[in-house]
């Protein structure tokens, strides 16, 4: 299960090369994509791409990640966004798997290339 949330033009974007890249890897019957939150106990690690905006707080963010937290230990959870503050990442110990910043790089070629590096990670990088 990946989801990405919370809804925005990024969030479809990442959903479009998501699809795209599980279609490359013919995995996409095998992973469900949704574009909301919902935390899942489950013993299947459930890929989660928070995207922080300017319309996600740090606040909202920090609860996010106490909520995955509180529900999978096996959560991989990975970072969209600018400005993003690492040092609470880490004294909070939320254990989050990637962090994609784009406070320096904006471009959508920048984005996808992060994704698909997180992704071969996660599901293999196996050329079909």
């Amino acid at each position: 299960m990946i989801e990405i949330f919370p809804n925005s033009l990024i969030s479809f974007f990442i959903a479009l090369i998501t699809k795209i890249y599980l279609l490359s890897k013919r995995k996409y019957r095998d992973i469900k994509i949704s574009l909301y939150y919902h935390p899942y106990k489950s013993h299947i690690p459930t890929t989660y791409f928070i995207i922080k905006s300017m319309f996600l707080s740090a606040n909202q963010l920090n609860l996010y990640l106490q909520d995955i937290r509180a529900h999978s230990e096996l959560a991989n959870i990975i970072i969209i966004g600018s400005h993003i503050n690492y040092e609470e990442l880490f004294r909070n110990h939320y254990r989050v798997f990637g962090v994609i910043d784009t406070t320096e790089n904006k471009s959508l070629k920048f984005i996808r290339n992060q994704i698909h590096f997180y992704l071969d990670s996660l599901y293999g990088s196996k050329n079909v």
